[in-house]
């Protein structure tokens, strides 16, 4: 269904840019049913000292949520769990448990290891995250 409705937007396209009359575009139950077809996230990542909210699907890292949201966060490894720079405060809800790995490197860093690696902490419902400081 997705594939059709993107066949005949893109015809509508091809079609404007060559001045020709516009195809056959979908109808409004067409494109309904195709974005009801396409998963819309499932999880709230709420970013508490920013003040926001971001929805994310189930299974991304906090890193993905807070690069979402629009916030920078430094992960100068791309999120290998090498730097330590994605450090956050505080991450509570449905969330990963911290893995070995995730650890050493907090303790290599110096970091407090009440909080966790964004890289490395995995969303699996809502969740509550402070980046530079807990209230």
């Amino acid at each position: 269904m997705i594939r059709r409705l993107l066949g005949k937007l893109r015809g509508s396209l091809r079609d404007h840019r060559q001045g020709a009359e516009p195809a056959e575009s979908a109808t409004p139950a067409e494109t309904a049913d195709a974005m009801s077809s396409v998963k819309r996230p499932d999880c709230e990542v709420r970013i508490e000292d920013r003040d926001c909210s971001v929805a994310v699907h189930a299974g991304k890292t906090l890193l993905d949520a807070i690069t979402r949201a629009g916030l920078a966060l430094p992960h100068e490894c791309g999120g290998l769990a090498s730097c330590g720079e994605c450090h956050i405060a505080k991450a509570e809800g449905e969330i990963s448990e911290r893995r070995e790995i995730e650890t050493r490197i907090l303790k290599i860093m110096g970091k407090p290891l009440d909080g966790r690696l964004a890289c490395q902490t995995l969303v699996f419902g809502n969740a509550r995250v402070w980046i530079d400081t807990v209230d």
